[in-house]
């Protein structure tokens, strides 16, 4: 089975669909939920897409209800969650070399790490390491 690390930028599509390219990346959902895939990210993705609902709360985009429920059917999906602060030098690296945050560079280490691909709906993540991290996959270029 192929195994994907996604960020929240991707699975906040899943439950935001006033984001672009929804549709791709309920795709992803879809693949993983039949176990065609498997999904990977690091120890703090339930953080950041509950800290994510929070504020699309916030913002008016979603209710209490919805981000309550959003993030159970989240938790209920069996994510392998990979902790990439044992060898944090792993994340410092490419945070520096990309200019990029730990939090951003967490993920690049599990994909390298795991040798999986790592796909982002985050398009400035993408522009900084395109050139040469080819494992990292935007979501716009995968098929619906």
């Amino acid at each position: 089975m192929k195994e994907l690390v996604i960020d929240a930028s991707v699975i906040l599509k899943w439950y935001l669909p006033d984001e672009e390219f929804a549709p791709k990346a309920l795709n992803i959902l879809h693949r993983h939920v039949s176990g065609e895939i498997a999904l990977c990210a690091p120890t703090i993705l339930p953080y950041e897409i509950l800290n994510a609902l929070l504020v699309a709360e916030r913002r008016g985009r979603v209710n209490e209800e919805v981000t309550q429920n959003a993030f159970n059917a989240f938790l209920d999906l069996e994510i392998n969650f990979l902790n990439p602060f044992i060898d944090y030098p792993d994340i410092i690296s490419p945070a520096r070399s990309f200019n990029r945050s730990v939090y951003d560079a967490s993920y690049l280490a599990v994909a390298e790490k795991s040798n999986f691909d790592f796909v982002t709906g985050d398009k400035r993540l993408y522009n900084a390491v395109r050139k040469k991290l080819k494992w990292v996959k935007w979501i716009g270029q995968m098929n619906a």
